[in-house]
C-alpha cells in the first residue's frame, strides 16, 4: 500500500492507495501555520513569517504522525506527495514552496524518508500531478502529449510529452500564473518581485500584468468584490455564479474571463500542439465555466484550419486528481508504471 499526500496552503489531504490508483481511505488535516497562530508578542505567524526550521519541523511532525498511524496496520511501501512550488523530482527538493515558502530549498524527500522508516519517497508539483492523473487513468489516458490547466488561487499547469511531465529549466515549465497578460509598456518599470510582495514587504504588481491576475479564481473574487463594493474574502465561487444569474455586471466579468482563458488555450495549442487540453480546478465543476471557454475557443478557432484538431475537455478527476497523479509520479520515478 502507498501513503499519498496532497499538500495545500490550507489542508494536507492524505490517502491510502494501491498501485492501480484506488483510494481506500482519505482524510485531511490543517497545514501547519495556516490557522492564525500568534507568537509571544501577539504578532500573527504565517507561512511567510515563520522561521524555516520551525515550519519544516511542524510539517515533518504532521507527516510522521500520519505515517505512524498507518504503518502500524499496513505495510507502507512508498510515500508520494503533491505540493506547491517547483520540485526537483530526482533530488526531492522543493524550490519556492508556493504558499508554503518555509519549504523552499528543503531536501524534503530525504527528510520525510528518514522520519518514515526509510521508505521511498517521490515528490511532484501539484498541477503537474493533476496532469499525470489524467494521462494515467483520466481523460488523456490514450494520449502521448497533453496540456492540463488548473484554475485555483493561481493558475497551475502540467505539460505532458510522451506521457511524462516536461519540467524544463528550473522546473518552471507549466507555471502558467506567470504568463504575461496585458501589461502596457507604460507600466513595465513598475514590476516588483512577487517574492517581495508575498513576503509582506508591501507593494503590488501593475494590473493587468500576468495571467493569474486575469483568470485565477482569486482574481475573479477580487474583480467581483470590487464591482460590488465587498471584501474579496466575502466572495466565493458559488456566490459569484449565483449572483451572475441576475446581475449583468457579474456575468460580463465571467464572460471576459472565459474569453481570456480561451485566448490562452489557442496560443498553448499552437505552441505545444498537444492532443488535448484539459481544464481543472474547483471552479471547473461549474458547468457554465467550461461552456464559456468552449464558446470562445469555437469563435477564435475560426481564424484558420490550423485549429481544426484542437481538443479541449474537462479533467476527469476533481479533488482527488493531485493524489492520483502523485502516485503515478511515484510509479514512474521508481520504474513501476506499466
Amino acid at each position: 500500500m502507498y501513503l499519498v499526500f496532497d499538500v495545500g496552503g490550507t489542508f494536507i489531504k492524505y490517502a491510502l492507495m494501491d498501485q492501480k490508483g484506488k483510494i481506500y481511505e482519505k482524510y485531511k488535516v490543517p497545514t501547519p501555520f495556516q490557522d492564525g497562530k500568534v507568537d509571544d508578542n501577539g504578532d500573527e505567524i504565517t507561512p511567510y513569517t515563520v522561521k524555516t526550521e520551525d515550519g519544516i519541523a511542524a510539517f515533518l511532525e504532521q507527516i510522521d504522525i500520519i505515517y505512524g498511524k498507518y504503518s502500524k496496520e499496513y505495510q507502507i511501501t512508498g510515500i508520494a506527495m503533491s505540493l506547491p512550488g517547483q520540485v526537483n523530482v530526482n533530488q526531492g527538493i522543493v524550490y519556492g514552496g508556493g504558499s508554503l515558502p518555509y519549504l523552499d530549498r528543503v531536501p524534503l524527500g530525504n527528510l520525510i524518508s528518514r522520519r518514515c522508516g526509510n521508505v521511498p519517497v517521490a515528490l511532484e508539483n501539484d498541477a503537474k500531478c493533476a496532469a499525470l492523473a489524467e494521462v494515467w487513468i483520466g481523460n488523456a489516458k490514450d494520449c502521448k502529449d497533453a496540456c492540463v490547466l488548473v484554475f485555483g488561487t493561481g493558475i497551475g499547469g502540467g505539460i505532458i510529452i510522451d506521457r511524462k511531465v516536461r519540467h524544463g529549466v528550473g522546473m518552471i515549465a507549466g507555471e502558467m500564473s506567470f504568463l504575461y497578460d496585458g501589461l502596457p509598456i507604460e507600466d513595465v518599470d513598475k514590476i516588483r518581485p512577487l517574492e517581495e510582495i508575498n513576503s509582506k514587504q508591501g507593494g503590488e504588481l501593475p494590473d493587468p500584468c500576468i495571467w493569474t491576475q486575469q483568470a485565477s479564481v482569486q482574481a475573479l473574487r477580487r474583480k467581483v468584490a470590487k464591482a460590488k463594493g465587498l471584501k474579496w474574502q466575502e466572495v466565493n465561487g458559488e456566490d459569484i455564479y449565483e449572483m451572475a444569474e441576475t446581475d449583468p455586471e457579474i456575468q460580463d466579468i465571467l464572460e471576459r474571463m472565459y474569453y481570456n482563458i480561451a485566448w490562452h488555450c489557442c496560443n498553448l495549442y499552437i505552441t505545444l500542439a498537444p492532443e488535448i487540453i484539459l481544464i481543472g480546478g474547483g471552479i471547473s465543476a461549474q458547468p457554465k465555466f467550461m461552456e464559456g471557454i468552449i464558446k470562445y475557443t469555437s469563435k477564435l478557432r475560426r481564424l484558420s484550419y490550423i485549429y481544426e484538431r484542437m481538443k479541449i475537455d474537462l479533467c476527469k478527476f476533481g479533488n482527488d486528481s493531485n493524489l492520483i497523479g502523485a502516485l503515478f509520479n511515484f510509479m514512474q520515478k521508481y520504474d513501476l508504471a506499466k
